[in-house]
């Protein structure tokens, strides 16, 4: 199995240009947050208003957290298994639900991935490059000069809607020998001489045998190329 350090995880890191001056207190901060909980609750997605002060929200396999900050500003983190990360430090309440909605999108699209990951290793794959638990990208090795590319595209957690991913295979002039880091792959730092779009998919069932179909081509497909 290919493994290398995780590059930093892809976010919709927000940032206020400066924390809102003179804001302080427990009180404060605990009614920031309990206006983060109310238009979270508006949207349809739960989230409790623990008694340390932070808020705490799950879903799918991931904890989405909000914490206020001394100063006003508020904090937002998610864990994974194991993995904690900050996505975003905001001071508005509106904005800090914004990101956690997004984030809860995002989670969908870590599981579909980390899912698939599993998967692709129990059937045997030695030759798959990642993110998880972090990612929404795989990328699968299928021949000398072809792997795939698994995206997974964020769910909309307010209205239901899954996670989804659509599957990519690139045919490159040269070897992947060199090139079979996930940073160069997923940078494009690679020759493509074509690819073939292989579906969008919401299960890993359909996901995996469509990579297993491309696999079998891939013989055919590289000697055309």
């Amino acid at each position: 199995m290919n493994s290398e350090t995780p590059r930093p995880l892809r976010t919709a890191l927000a940032q206020s240009a400066t924390a809102r001056a003179g804001v302080s207190g427990a009180r404060i901060r605990a009614s920031s947050l309990a206006r983060v909980a109310e238009s979270l609750r508006e949207h349809g997605l739960p989230a409790d208003l623990l008694p340390t002060g932070r808020l705490v929200m799950t879903v799918a396999t991931s904890r989405l957290t909000a914490q206020s900050l001394p100063g006003g500003a508020i904090e937002v983190r998610a864990l994974r298994e194991g993995r904690n990360s900050i996505l975003g430090l905001l001071e508005d309440p509106e904005e800090v639900a914004h990101l956690l909605i997004r984030c809860a999108g995002m989670s969908t699209a870590w599981e579909l991935t980390a899912d698939i990951y599993d998967r692709l290793v129990l059937d045997g794959a030695r030759s798959v490059l990642s993110e998880v638990p972090m990612g929404d990208t795989l990328y699968v090795r299928l021949g000398e000069r072809t792997f795939g590319e698994l995206f997974a595209e964020d769910g909309n957690a307010c209205l239901g809607v899954p996670a989804v991913v659509t599957l990519t295979t690139h045919i490159c002039a040269d070897s992947l020998d060199e090139m079979w880091r996930f940073r160069l792959l997923d940078q494009h730092e690679f020759r493509s001489v074509g690819c073939i779009s292989g579906g969008r998919h919401e299960s890993v069932e359909s996901a995996v045998a469509a990579l297993a179909l491309h696999r079998a081509r891939t013989p055919e497909w590289e000697a055309l190329h």
